[in-house]
C-alpha cells in the first residue's frame, strides 16, 4: 500500500510536476519505470493527492503488468469507488474480479471512513445551495443575472480567502448520495432540488467526475471569473486546493464567444497562450502558436499538448479514460 512520507510537503507545484514527469516518461518516453517512479514520489510526498491520477496511475501500471491496486486502495481515501472503475474499457476483463475482491471491499471500508472525516460538510451544503440558485438566476435576463453575478463572484472571493477554494479538496468529489452516508439524506443535490420543481431536472451531481464541478460551475457562467480570481487561484493552485487544469479552464472561459461580441474581460492577446481545456470554446477561431500554448500551460504546472494527444490516443485505442473533472478538464 502506499504510504505518505512523516515529512509532508505543502507545495503543489512540486506535486504537479511529478505527475508531468509520470506522464511524460509514459506516454512520451515509453518509460515505464521512470513513470511509476514519480507517480509514486509524488502520492508519497503528499497527504492529500488528486485521486484521478491515482486511478490513471492504476491504468498505467495494469497496462504494464505493475501492482497497481495500490492505487486504487489508495484512492479510496479520496473518494473513490470500485464503481467508478467501470467507466473505464480497459479494466473491463478484470472489473468482476475487483468488485468482488475481499481486500480491497476490507480497504474501502477503511479508506471511506478516512474519506467521510476529510469533507467539510458545511462547506459542501452551502455550494450546492449557491449552485442551485445559480441554475435558476441564469434564465433571468441579462441584466438582472448580471448583478447576481457580480454578487456571486464576490462571494466566492470571500469564501476562497476564509476558508479556500470551494474544490474537491475541501467537498470530496461529485456525489449524488454523500450526505446519505452520514445519515443526512435530506441535504443530497438531488433532494434540495425538488423545492425547484421540474426546473432543476437536468441538474445532476456526475457521480464519476473524480473531482468537484459545483464551484466551478458557476464560475464558468461569470466570464471574466479568471480575471477577477487570477491571484487566489495561483495561491490555491499552490496549496493543493484546485487543479491547475481546472485554472486553465476558467482562463479559456474568457475567450468563448469573443469574436461574436461576447463580453470582453481579456486584457492578453490570445498569441500568448491558451490551454485548450475548455470544450465549449471554439478554438479554431483563436491565434495561437503551440508553443505559446505550452508555455503557458508550463507556468501553470500543466502538462504539454502533445502528452495530452497521446493520452487521448490511448483512450480511443486502449480503452483508458485519463480526462475526468468537469467537462473533461483534468
Amino acid at each position: 500500500m502506499l504510504q505518505t512520507t512523516n515529512c509532508q510537503i505543502f507545495d503543489y507545484t512540486l506535486y504537479h510536476n511529478d505527475i508531468n514527469k509520470a506522464e511524460k516518461h509514459f506516454f512520451i518516453n515509453d518509460e515505464i519505470d521512470s513513470c511509476i517512479y514519480y507517480y509514486d514520489k509524488a502520492f508519497e510526498s503528499f497527504e492529500f493527492v488528486f485521486v484521478k491520477d491515482l486511478v490513471n496511475a492504476a491504468q498505467i501500471a495494469f497496462y504494464c503488468n505493475k501492482p497497481y491496486k495500490k492505487y486504487i486502495i489508495r484512492g479510496f481515501e479520496f473518494g473513490l469507488k470500485i464503481q467508478h472503475l467501470k467507466e473505464i474499457i480497459l479494466f473491463d476483463d478484470i472489473y468482476n474480479s475487483l468488485e468482488n475482491d475481499e481486500v480491497l471491499q476490507s480497504e474501502y471500508s477503511i479508506g471511506r471512513d478516512k474519506y467521510l472525516k476529510s469533507i467539510d460538510f458545511s462547506y459542501l451544503l452551502n455550494i450546492y445551495n449557491m449552485s442551485l440558485k445559480d441554475q435558476i438566476d441564469k434564465n433571468l435576463p441579462d441584466a438582472e443575472y448580471a448583478s447576481i453575478k457580480r454578487e456571486n463572484i464576490y462571494k466566492i472571493k470571500q469564501i476562497i480567502e476564509n476558508k479556500g477554494f470551494p474544490g474537491t479538496k475541501y467537498l470530496g468529489v461529485s456525489d449524488s448520495k454523500i450526505f446519505s452516508e452520514i445519515g443526512k439524506p435530506k441535504f443530497d443535490i438531488d433532494s434540495l432540488k425538488v423545492k425547484y420543481g421540474d426546473k432543476l431536472e437536468y441538474y445532476s451531481a456526475d457521480d464519476n467526475l473524480l473531482a468537484s464541478k459545483y464551484a466551478l460551475v458557476i464560475l464558468i457562467h461569470i466570464r471574466c471569473s479568471f480575471k477577477e480570481l487570477s491571484k487566489v487561484l495561483r495561491t490555491s493552485l499552490k496549496k493543493g486546493k484546485i487543479h491547475p487544469r481546472e485554472i486553465g479552464l476558467l482562463y479559456d472561459n474568457m475567450f468563448r464567444n469573443i469574436i461574436q461580441g461576447g463580453q470582453r474581460c481579456l486584457e492578453k492577446n490570445t498569441s500568448e497562450g491558451v490551454f485548450y481545456l475548455n470544450k465549449f470554446c471554439d478554438y479554431s477561431k483563436i491565434k495561437c502558436s503551440k508553443d505559446a500554448s505550452n508555455s503557458l500551460r508550463s507556468k501553470w504546472y500543466i502538462g504539454t499538448l502533445d502528452v495530452d494527444e497521446k493520452k487521448k490516443k490511448y483512450e480511443k485505442i486502449h480503452g483508458f479514460k485519463l480526462f475526468w473533472g468537469f467537462w473533461k478538464s483534468i
